[in-house]
């Protein structure tokens, strides 16, 4: 079984950001929560934001922050769907990321 599984969001050449499949129902809820409730925030900061003095690249910070947050949420509410389905780690969906899976140790 694939003890952890590689984030979306990783930007490097290997995978270094990792969620625990093992992890609790709530733990991956909780986590998956914190981050897509952040990333509603920020953008809600930034909608409410005059853009009249705002660098392109203030846009672009605010974007890759929120996307990095929403996508994290996203990829611990798959592991939270796979746990709930009973599926097999081995054989999970493959995500759109060119991350391999990976029984990384502790």
């Amino acid at each position: 079984m694939i003890k952890y599984h590689p984030l979306q969001a990783n930007t490097s050449a290997g995978a270094t950001l990792f969620i625990d499949t093992e992890a609790g129902a709530s733990d991956l809820l909780e986590t998956a929560s914190h981050r897509i409730k952040a990333a509603r925030d920020l953008l809600n900061s930034v909608s409410c934001l005059c853009m009249k003095n705002a660098e392109g690249y203030d846009l672009e910070h605010f974007a890759n922050a929120a996307h990095l947050l929403l996508q994290d949420g996203c990829d611990a509410l798959e592991v939270l769907g796979w746990s709930i389905d009973g599926c097999d780690f081995q054989t999970a969906p493959a995500s759109d990321s060119a991350a391999p899976q990976t029984d990384f140790p502790v």
